[in-house]
């Protein structure tokens, strides 16, 4: 958490923002939130400072929190290559108001979900590359959980995330699928698995049908008690 001043200057962080960014609240004491936080030179779509700057002058126009959406903005970080760390915030901005109800200052509330976005990131790769559910799914998918906990006011970034968690889901389901037709396959033709796997994969690339449904239609015809061939004996 940092208290801004009303001209954007930090007046204040805790201690869960100084090891958030690995600096100190004596070094950022007294800087202007951009000078001490600008945006990565090294990345020519960084917008995390014109976002936040919109953000926080709505919050002093209207006198109300405003929460952004989840945020891509570096941050400068010691012994990096480039000076700066990638860095994925969810961001909270809230009006500070003395007794009379005047504007004084501004809380700007973040939670960093660098580890989640890498996460799902990666998961999204492993998918795109083999249709196939990572090790690491029930992981990711706590992660998200325990994220969306924190989150549940916020009923747009929720519905983002859920969108996500929702997909992890229907992979783990197509992986069961898949699983089994593996299965399906070693039985056939008595095979180890990582064979039964590359002839479904095979059967795919021929054809141009997606693993999973290649996968679905050989469990059906196995569990509707069709006594004839599961593959054809060219594959």
């Amino acid at each position: 958490m940092v208290i801004l001043h009303t001209d954007l200057r930090i007046q204040n962080v805790n201690h869960a923002y100084e090891r958030a960014t690995r600096r100190e609240r004596d070094e950022l004491t007294g800087l202007h939130m951009f000078e001490a936080f600008p945006d990565n030179p090294h990345d020519p779509r960084a917008d995390g400072v014109a976002r936040l700057g919109v953000s926080l002058r709505r919050v002093m126009r209207d006198g109300a929190p405003d929460t952004m959406h989840i945020q891509k903005y570096d941050i400068p970080w010691k012994n990096s290559p480039t000076g700066f760390t990638e860095k994925f915030w969810s961001p909270v901005n809230s009006p500070l108001l003395d007794p009379e109800g005047a504007l004084v200052g501004i809380v700007h509330h973040v939670e960093d979900v660098t580890a989640v976005h890498r996460e799902l990131r990666r998961i999204r790769r492993a998918y795109e590359r083999t249709e196939t559910p990572t090790a690491h799914d029930a992981e990711a998918q706590s992660l998200f959980v325990r994220y969306l906990a924190h989150a549940d006011e916020e009923r747009d970034r929720l519905e983002r995330l859920e969108n996500e968690v929702d997909q992890l889901r229907r992979a783990l389901t197509s992986r069961a699928v898949i699983d089994q037709a593996i299965g399906i396959v070693q039985a056939e033709r008595r095979c180890a698995p990582d064979d039964a796997f590359q002839i479904l994969v095979g059967i795919s690339q021929r054809t141009n049908v997606k693993l999973r449904e290649i996968a679905a239609a050989l469990v059906h015809h196995a569990t509707a008690g069709d006594s004839a061939p599961l593959l054809p004996t060219t594959w």
